[in-house]
């Protein structure tokens, strides 16, 4: 019965969620696919033709397609993370209520973010589809998709429950995640990392996710068993050490709100 509230509460948290972003909005849902269109269009500008960036290798020679493959995947990564860390504070009338479930806040940004990303998605999968470049291989998506979802989830824990403690989390995790952008592959391949790098950066679970992703939808073909062990094992790592520290500080959100 519990289990029941909890979906029936996430489910209705998320619909809010939504609502609420774009409320009094003529264009609704869409402004959340415009946001990520418009940085790449900027980053595809700067990038691609002020900076005459060129792809050493791979099916194609487009860019803008290799950009929005890594952009999609972080943009949800950052604004779940983004999200979840002020998620308890926000919402502290309902977290100082015994019974309420605090967990759930952080679930919500993951799965209101979720629609969005997979909204972006599909967009990319029509252009592919358009091109001609659409193989396969894009079918295992989801094994990518579900990694990332919990790995952005048990950060958002993380933060979220050190948020309540020490308000300058927010801020800590703005410069954080503004390094963390630019050592994870978005903007370049990795084979143009010097090879002393590459070992450091393969640790990032983010990195696996840019790179199968281009795998997948890019060049139609499955990754190595070694990136797919390395995401579903962070992943699996940080969902677990996000959800116990959550459980365990949970009891004093009540006395520090």
């Amino acid at each position: 019965e519990k289990i029941l509230i909890r979906r029936h509460l996430v489910w209705t948290f998320v619909v809010r969620d939504l609502r609420g972003r774009y409320v009094g909005s003529l264009m609704g849902l869409f402004w959340s696919v415009i946001h990520p269109f418009v940085l790449l269009l900027s980053y595809n500008f700067v990038f691609s033709i002020v900076l005459q960036m060129k792809l050493r290798s791979g099916p194609t020679d487009n860019f803008a397609l290799f950009l929005f493959c890594g952009l999609l995947p972080w943009l949800y990564f950052q604004d779940t993370v983004m999200r979840s860390c002020t998620s308890v504070v926000d919402q502290r009338n309902l977290v100082q209520r015994t019974l309420f479930p605090s967990e759930i806040l952080p679930i919500t940004m993951a799965l209101s973010n979720l629609v969005t990303h997979l909204l972006g998605t599909a967009i990319l999968l029509l252009v592919l589809v358009y091109l001609g470049l659409l193989g396969s291989a894009s079918m295992l998506f989801p094994f990518t998709l579900l990694p990332l979802i919990l790995f952005a989830l048990g950060i958002g824990w993380l933060a979220a429950a050190l948020q309540v403690f020490l308000r300058d989390t927010v801020q800590i995790l703005t410069v954080l995640l503004t390094l963390w952008f630019w050592f994870t592959p978005v903007f370049y391949q990795m084979d143009m990392v010097p090879e002393s790098l590459r070992v450091v950066m393969r640790l990032n679970p983010l990195t696996h996710v840019v790179e199968i992703n281009r795998s997948l939808f890019l060049e139609n073909r499955v990754p190595d068993l070694e990136s797919w062990v390395i995401l579903a094992g962070s992943s699996a790592l940080t969902i677990l050490l996000g959800g116990v520290v959550f459980r365990k500080t949970k009891r004093e959100f009540v006395d520090v709100l």
